[in-house]
């Protein structure tokens, strides 16, 4: 049996069928992945049998889905990936077959699905990531096969996709990761052999792209966990030998200091799941005294305390997946009490309160893909009843519900990606065969699969 034979085996076996003579331009699609809307339509990646994982669009109606683009021709796939919206398009990195994984843009049509640049030329890939959009363009890393792995830009065309600094020249390149926009500037994390791994800042420039922090000073590394943007500058999570990982910041002009060591000395306080909310940004940390709980910072040492001691001692709450909807922060923590379910903030410890206890009594409901819209939290929870499926929270009028029981009964769907598409909510969960299919929730609260499109031909 031939390869190509085997695959449709395979996928017919989980539940995709594929073409049948009487309509060949219908097929199934399953494992939607990278769900991005641009102007009311929804572009993700999923698999068909025909062509394997490819470029998809959607409106929330199943006579609206429809493959973009057969990319690599067959049933092997391009594997669209790092879906980003730029420019009224979306741009992603694809691989053809014939020149290795580039960077592509899409206006939902097939013919205006094209290769952008082949920037590593001939059949190598330069495999573009972390596409981040700051200002006017599009930033992204990638190895022309000359430089390593540096940083690019582009407005969208050839011409304009370019290197934008070789800031480490060997082939290697400065392995450029955490891109985050603050402005029309970019902030990332690179290595060069001067300084080690510090923050940079671009403005797009060569002469506009320098290190602005040296925390750990000379050539040894910082290792940084994240950064985050705070108006003009950005907030860090690092480590240095005196301090452990704590908060620092830097802006544009190498401003970099440490903002507070939250665990005095050399231990570390691990600062995470960062969030802005108005003027601070929250994260939960340990200080040595209450365990993992809820802090905030304005960027200033003074500014930057314990919100709420949640569970009292030093086991800690371990707020998680914190999410802003408005002006309150939901999150998942744990108080001794009711397990982990889903808690809200705004700000100050007598405004930090359980939201809904939605597996009673000490078991977990385990709150996770907290996604805010609007006013609404959609967020996955499971129950003893129902298992993990999506839910919904409106901070404005307090309604709390299950969206749907998508797999009914005990077993879990695992909701996650979920998007406004229009006047839908749309998500990625499981149907009743374990199957990863992509539901919309209509105005009228009815859930429903998209469970198939047109294929490209």
């Amino acid at each position: 049996m031939s390869l190509e034979r085997v695959l449709l085996a395979v996928l017919i076996s989980v539940g995709i069928t594929p073409h049948g003579a009487a309509d060949e331009r219908r097929a199934s699609f399953a494992a939607p992945a990278g769900l991005t809307v641009v102007t009311d339509r929804l572009y993700f990646g999923a698999s068909a049998p025909d062509t394997g994982f490819e470029l998809w669009i959607a409106d929330g109606a199943d006579a609206g889905t429809r493959q973009v683009k057969d990319i690599r021709a067959g049933f092997r796939g391009s594997y669209p990936a790092f879906l980003t919206s730029f420019r009224d398009r979306v741009f992603f990195a694809a691989d053809d077959g014939a020149n290795g994984i580039e960077l592509w843009a899409t206006d939902g049509s097939t013919q205006g699905t094209t290769l952008v640049k082949d920037i590593q030329p001939g059949p190598g890939a330069s495999t573009p990531n972390a596409l981040t959009v700051a200002g006017d363009h599009l930033y992204f890393v990638a190895n022309d096969g000359s430089h390593g792995h540096e940083l690019w830009r582009t407005d969208g065309t050839a011409s304009s996709t370019s290197l934008v600094a070789d800031i480490s020249p060997s082939s290697a390149g400065s392995m450029p990761r955490h891109l985050t926009a603050a402005g029309n500037r970019l902030f990332f994390v690179a290595s060069d052999p001067a300084a080690g791994t510090e923050v940079w800042v671009t403005d797009g420039t060569p002469s506009g792209t320098r290190r602005v922090s040296d925390i750990n000073p000379g050539s040894p590394d910082t290792t940084v966990y994240s950064l985050s943007s705070f108006g003009d500058f950005v907030v860090v999570v690092a480590a240095d030998e005196a301090h452990g990982i704590e908060l620092w910041r830097t802006d544009a002009q190498a401003n970099a200091r440490l903002i507070k060591d939250i665990r005095p000395g050399p231990a570390a306080s691990r600062p995470g799941y960062l969030q802005r909310l108005n003027d601070h940004i929250y994260f939960q940390a340990d200080d040595g005294r209450h365990g993992f709980e809820l802090w905030r910072t304005d960027g200033t040492e003074r500014g930057t305390q314990l919100v709420m001691d949640i569970r009292p001692g030093v086991a800690g709450s371990l707020p998680s997946h914190l999410v802003a909807a408005g002006d309150t922060l939901f999150f998942a923590a744990m108080d001794g009490k009711h397990g982990v379910e889903l808690w809200q903030s705004d700000g100050t410890s007598s405004g930090t309160r359980i939201t809904a206890d939605l597996n009673t009594g000490t078991d977990s409901s385990s709150p996770g893909q907290l996604t805010a819209i609007g006013d609404t939290l959609y967020f996955a929870a499971g129950t003893s009843a129902h298992g993990w499926e999506p839910w919904s929270a409106n901070k404005r009028t307090q309604a709390l519900a299950m969206m749907s029981d998508v797999r009914a009964g005990k077993d879990s769907s695992y909701p996650h990606e979920f998007v406004v598409l229009g006047e839908h909510i749309a998500f990625v969960a499981d149907d009743d065969q374990g199957l990863a299919r992509l539901w919309v929730v209509k105005p009228n609260a009815e859930t429903s699969p998209l469970h198939s499109g047109t294929s490209a031909r």
